[in-house]
C-alpha cells in the first residue's frame, strides 16, 4: 500500500512539473507584454516630442525662406540664410535623434525579449530533465514494487505449502 501511495506521489510530482512548463510559458508572455508596453511608451514619447517640434521647425524654415526672398541687402540675405540653415540643421538633427532613439529602443527590446526567451527555454529544459528523472524513478519504483509483490506471492505460496505439510494435508 505504501508503494502505491509513493507511486501516486511521484505521478503527482510529474503532473506538477508539467504544470511548471505552462507557468514558464505564461511568465514569458508576461515579460514580453511588459517589454512591448515599455517600447510603445518610449516610442510614444519620442513621437510626441517630434510631433511638437517638427511643425515649429518647419514654420521657422518657411519664415527664413520668406525672409530670404524679401532680403535685399547682402547682410539681410546672410542673416536669412543663417536662420534657414539653422532651422534645417535643427530639423535634421531632430530626425536623426528620433531615428537613433527608435533604433536603440528596438535593440533593447530585442535583447530583453531574447533574454526572456532564453530564460524560459532553460526553465523548460530543466523541467523536462526533472520530468524524465521522475519518470525513471516511477518506472524503477514500479518494477521494485512488482518484484516485491511477486516475492510476497512466492512467500505466501511457500508458507501455504509449509502449512499444508505441517497440518498433514
Amino acid at each position: 500500500m505504501k508503494k502505491i501511495v509513493l507511486s501516486l506521489a511521484v505521478i503527482g510530482g510529474l503532473v506538477f512539473t508539467s504544470c511548471k512548463k505552462d507557468a514558464a510559458q505564461e511568465n514569458l508572455e508576461n515579460k514580453l507584454d511588459s517589454i512591448t508596453e515599455k517600447v510603445e511608451d518610449t516610442l510614444n514619447v519620442v513621437k510626441e516630442e517630434v510631433a511638437e517640434t517638427v511643425p515649429t521647425l518647419e514654420a521657422k524654415i518657411k519664415e527664413a525662406e520668406e525672409e530670404l526672398k524679401k532680403a535685399v541687402t547682402v547682410e539681410e540675405k546672410q542673416a536669412a540664410t543663417k536662420k534657414l540653415n539653422d532651422a534645417k540643421s535643427a530639423l535634421a538633427t531632430l530626425k536623426g535623434e528620433a531615428l537613433s532613439t527608435a533604433e536603440e529602443v528596438k535593440q533593447e527590446a530585442t535583447a530583453a525579449a531574447n533574454k526572456a526567451g532564453n530564460a524560459v527555454k532553460t526553465t523548460v529544459k530543466n523541467t523536462e530533465k526533472k520530468v524524465e528523472k521522475a519518470k525513471e524513478d516511477v518506472k524503477k519504483e514500479a518494477v521494485k514494487t512488482k518484484e516485491e509483490i511477486h516475492e510476497a506471492g512466492k512467500k505466501a505460496v511457500e508458507e501455504g505449502t509449509v502449512l499444508k505439510k505441517r497440518s498433514g494435508l
